[in-house]
């Protein structure tokens, strides 16, 4: 590119066309444009910015052909080509006028200017290309025909003569007629676009019309859809909606036949600011993504299926409006909807509250009473009715005061609170109408009317009886010995204590004696459980007789009474002791012979010898050994010299220190199933001590030490941290996460507890779910208040909370509902001999309805037989933890349970159909045969034991109808027997299969095992199918009206 002097750019290309064209444009950017465009075709170029430049280059160099702009500073296209037209040198060149211009003036002037051709602006390349060579191709035809034409033309009211070559006037006129072709077809396509744009509209104004008066959202998206598909162009649609979260809530979709389709997956793109309509491809056509926004908020998109071409200004807005209108209708729908659903909502509500209600009164344990302002009985639910013994219709409209009182006879008063407030809840004893006393909890609240007066009192109440007698026998059997009736270790400790305070300066002295009858470990081994029990029971009804409001006897072991006493001084103590030996010096008698106990004791003061219980304990019993080694003294009081020990315990608690620092206490995990799903539910974490000498300790061995010393806190928090720790190692495994349970000492249990668990928490990164703590009964009663506190703090936590060795504690109740605790722990001291014991199985049944009736679940300890699983399964526990599930074990075999799905095979559990089961009791193994044998035709299933302990597990597993025992049996005789079974399984028949025949064992059976038959030894098979018969009809006939 080079600049001549005139203001005249020249351009070329190096073609061999000597075409030379000058572009004369006062606008740089459009000459450049026009330049570019000729120059693709081989034309060279050359460039002038005004009509005078273009004109002086013109007469320098005649260009083949000049294309020049109208409107131009300093002389315009018309005048430029007007002078060219008359210069002799240039005329023939031919002119080309570009014009924004289209009246027929402009016309009229080009012609009249001697222009040979205009194109009017914005021009088309190929139109401009295509009148560029026809120009040149004639411009040979237009030299031999240059004839000077004249036109007389009247516009306007004026004349205008033009004068013009024949050639010049005919390429005006086709370019005019090119220009007005062109024109028209502009303003056809114009005419299009506006019926396109009126259809586009009206397509608006139906979709407007068909989702206005919708008021769902699903229908604003099908009818919407319909109305779409009339759009210009469309011919498929999807419409897809979602919620204000982004979360899909419908979709639908149609063809252009209107026939429903799947709906396509498009989406738009995510982004902070509102999506525009966009081009995109849907199942391999050409598609638009309209987003259905209110402005503020998408409510879904809209993909349509369309042509290949572009996407119009005006269809976009259309497509933006249709969006929004759409977007604003199912925003109102939803509003509508959520309207009409809150209406329905609080419709079914209050329909659903009223049906509620009433199935709560009907069919609710609560006894529910409605009474009028005049006393009058309105309401009177099925519990109620259970209670009283009245039936609504008898009491419905009469009086309450004229059918009810109080046991005390004081006046019945609601004390009825107002609506809204507390309810005034009131206890009190009631007669029924059978005239039996019922505990019952009634609450009551005051229904006024407008004017204040009363309408309705409403009367909840919660009948008790039931619940008080199991408190009362709970209480009892966690206080009492069963056996002897005398205070327990629980009752005694707290005895000690009341005696304790009346101690002052020493006096009076405080004696606890420790008193131990050795005889009966060998009475037991060679007579019987049965005698030892007997003898046992003698003694303590001795020991009873010496009790006072000074004087304190309990049972606090197997062999072994504690006597806890007032006295001035050791030597009325000493008095004490010698009355107590002579009283069990004197013979006791079983089956008729005289029984010596040898009895012992050891002696321990208070304040001289220990400080508390637990001291008190460990001194008389090492008195009691001096006494036991003597062979003159028969009572012994604590000496300091007994204590030789202390060096030993020295070496045991610093060896316990340097465990703690050598990390020689580890974990073991037991653990624990469901008794609904057999599945492993979770472990407890169990101490031991990995001694390099003496091996794996257990932790009765060391833990009473570290209790004392205070090195419990540091090996707590050390388990604590052990079981978190392995508990997200398994879950590392990939395992399946269960909640692992920590004991927690008494020691333990403090303020400081629950930044220690925090702590151990968010170290290990365990979820709190997963961690149990387990609180011993005794220790959470020791401070109720500040147990409910600690409780709470670590239950806000999200940590599992749980009662250890419930029922060996003394509990208060009241206390015990305020404690956010999950589960209960029934202890194994309960669990031990639950088949063949009827009071562990009453403590069992108790603890398990307790725990039910306080919504928590209950877990028992120590299992070992099936039988007990059996029995706890019928009674309602909810899981199990014993020896036969799992051991403690190492994490790597724990592990290995939960990777192996371990669990608890429950097929035995579930109910059998009844087949007649006799079950036969004999410790001589051939007659267990014989009656095998015996009963081989009757078409009974048999079962056999050869011991009361065996017995008692198959009727924990099977449901027995007949049992026939034996009378006289090693460990335990046939009457005592089915004195128990008559306890635990009153519906099964008992008889009594004996050889021995006197009237002291008909007697004993008889009384004790309320016995069906009473058959000898050797039996008539006929005699005995008969009496087996009859028992199986009696069983029948129980086991059908449920009567034992």
């Amino acid at each position: 590119m080079s600049t001549s002097p005139d203001n005249v750019v020249e351009r070329g290309t190096d073609t061999a066309n000597d075409i030379e064209i000058l572009v004369v444009e006062d606008s740089a950017t459009q000459a450049r444009q026009l330049a570019q465009l000729l120059e693709t075709v081989g034309y060279r170029v050359r460039i002038a910015s005004d009509g005078r430049a273009g004109l002086e280059a013109a007469r320098q160099r005649p260009p083949t052909l000049i294309v020049t702009d109208i409107n131009m500073p300093r002389m315009d296209g018309f005048e430029m080509c007007k002078a060219i037209k008359q210069d002799p040198h240039v005329r023939d060149v031919p002119v080309i006028l570009l014009t924004s211009l289209s009246s027929l003036y402009d016309v009229i002037k080009g012609l009249d200017c001697g222009a040979d051709n205009f194109i009017r602006k914005p021009f088309e390349a190929d139109y401009l290309l295509g009148r560029i060579r026809f120009i040149l191709a004639n411009r040979a035809l237009r030299s031999n025909e240059r004839v000077q034409l004249g036109m007389k033309i009247n516009l306007g009211g004026q004349t205008h003569f033009i004068t013009a070559e024949r050639q010049q006037i005919f390429d005006l006129l086709i370019s005019t007629y090119e220009e007005a072709i062109h024109m028209t077809e502009q303003l056809r396509a114009q005419q299009e676009r506006i019926a396109h744009s009126y259809q586009s509209l009206e397509g608006l104004y139906r979709v407007a019309e068909a989702i206005n008066p919708v008021l769902s959202e699903q229908d604003v998206a099908e009818r919407a859809l319909d109305r779409v598909l009339d759009l210009p162009g469309v011919t498929g649609a999807t419409i897809r909606l979602h919620d204000h979260d982004g979360r899909p809530t419908f979709a639908v979709a149609r063809d252009g036949t209107g026939a429903v389709m799947a709906p396509c997956t498009c989406a738009m793109p995510a982004g902070p600011q509102p999506a525009a309509v966009m081009r995109s491809t849907c199942r391999g056509f050409p598609s638009l993504r309209v987003p259905l926004s209110t402005g503020t908020r998408s409510r879904g998109m809209m993909c349509l299926t369309v042509g290949d071409g572009p996407l119009a200004e005006d269809d976009r807005q259309v497509l933006e409006t249709v969006g929004s209108q759409i977007a604003v209708a199912v925003e109102r729908a939803h509003l509508y909807g959520n309207m009409e659903r809150l209406v329905d909502e609080r419709t079914a509500a209050l329909e659903s509250e009223r049906a509620l209600l009433a199935a709560v009164v009907n069919l609710s344990g609560a006894l529910v009473c409605v009474v009028d302002g005049d006393g009058s009985i309105r309401l009177f639910n099925p519990a109620c009715e259970q209670t009283s013994g009245w039936r609504a219709e008898e009491v419905l409209g009469r009086p309450f005061r004229d059918l009810f009182r109080r046991a005390d006879n004081a006046p019945v008063e609601f004390n009825a609170s107002p609506a809204g407030t507390v309810p005034v809840q009131q206890t009190g004893e009631w007669v029924a109408r059978d005239g039996s006393v019922r505990s019952v909890i009634w609450s009551s609240t005051m229904l006024p009317r407008a004017d204040g007066s009363v309408q309705y009192v409403v009367t909840a109440g919660m009948d008790v009886t039931e619940l008080r007698r199991a408190e009362e026998s709970l209480r009892y059997l966690s206080n009492f010995d069963r056996e002897t009736g005398l205070p327990n270790d629980v009752l005694l400790r707290d005895r000690v204590r009341q005696m304790q305070a009346r101690v002052i300066d020493g006096k009076p002295l405080l004696g606890y004696m420790l008193l131990r009858l050795t005889r009966l470990q060998v009475i037991r081994a060679s007579v019987g459980v049965e005698a030892e029990q007997a003898l046992l029971r003698q003694a303590a009804s001795r020991l009873g007789e010496l009790q006072d409001a000074d004087l304190t006897v309990a049972r606090t072991g197997e062999r072994t009474f504690t006597l806890a006493a007032l006295r001035a001084n050791e030597a009325e103590m000493a008095t004490l002791a010698r009355l107590v030996l002579e009283r069990m010096d004197q013979a006791f008698v079983h089956d008729d012979e005289d029984v010596h106990l040898d009895p012992c004791i050891g002696i321990a003061l208070f304040p001289n010898d220990a400080d508390d219980y637990d001291g008190l304990t460990q001194d008389a019993e090492a008195a009691l050994q001096r006494a036991l080694a003597s062979k003159d003294e028969r009572y012994a009081f604590y000496r300091p010299e007994l204590n030789d020990g202390v060096y030993e315990r020295f070496r045991f608690e610093n060896a316990l220190r340097r465990a703690l620092e050598r990390d020689e206490l580890i974990v073991y995990y037991q653990p624990q199933a469901s008794l609904a799903t057999g599945q492993l539910i979770g472990f407890e974490a169990l101490l031991r001590w990995q001694h390099p000498e003496l091996g794996l300790i257990p932790p009765g061995r060391f833990i009473g030490l570290a209790e004392e010393t205070g090195m419990v806190l540091p090996i707590g928090e050390r388990v604590l941290r052990l079981a978190c720790e392995q508990s997200m190692a398994w879950q590392r495994e990939g395992l399946r996460a269960v909640p692992v349970s920590v004991n927690l000492s008494a020691r333990q249990f403090s303020e400081r507890i629950v930044d220690t668990v925090a702590k151990t928490l968010a170290e290990t990164g365990l979820e709190p779910k997963l961690l149990e703590l387990e609180l011993t009964e005794s220790a959470s009663m020791e401070d109720p208040q500040k147990t409910v506190d600690i409780l709470c703090k670590l239950k806000e936590m999200g940590v599992r909370l749980a009662i250890d060795d419930f029922g060996t504690g003394y509990s208060n109740l009241n206390y015990l509902k305020r404690f956010p605790v999950d589960r209960l722990k029934l202890d194994q001291s309960f669990v031990r001999d639950l088949t063949s014991d009827p009071d562990d199985l009453a403590i069992a049944r108790a603890v398990i309805a307790m725990g039910h009736g306080l919504r928590l679940d209950v877990i028992a300890e120590g299992v070992e037989t099936e039988g007990q699983l059996a029995l706890l399964a019928q009674h309602g526990c909810d899981e199990v933890q014993g020896y036969l599930f799992g051991r403690p074990a190492a994490p790597d075999d724990c592990g290995r349970m939960l990777r192996e799905e371990k669990a608890l095979a429950l097929d035995k559990l579930q109910p059998q159909p009844y087949h007649r089961t006799l079950l036969y009791v004999d410790d001589e193994v051939n007659l267990l045969a014989a009656i095998r044998r015996a009963m081989r035709q009757s078409g009974y299933r048999v079962l056999v034991a050869s011991s009361a302990r065996e017995a008692f597990e198959i009727l924990a597993t099977t449901e027995v109808g007949v049992i026939v025992c034996d009378q006289r049996m090693r460990g335990m005789s046939g009457t005592e027997f089915l004195a128990r079974v008559k306890q635990m399984y009153p519906l099964a028949v008992r008889m009594v299969l004996s050889g021995y025949t006197d009237l002291q064992s008909v007697t004993d059976a008889v009384n004790r095992g309320a016995i069906f038959k009473f058959l000898t030894k050797p039996w008539i098979d006929t005699e005995l199918d008969e009496a087996v018969r009859e028992a199986f009809a009696e069983f029948e006939a129980k086991r059908l009206h449920g009567n034992p």
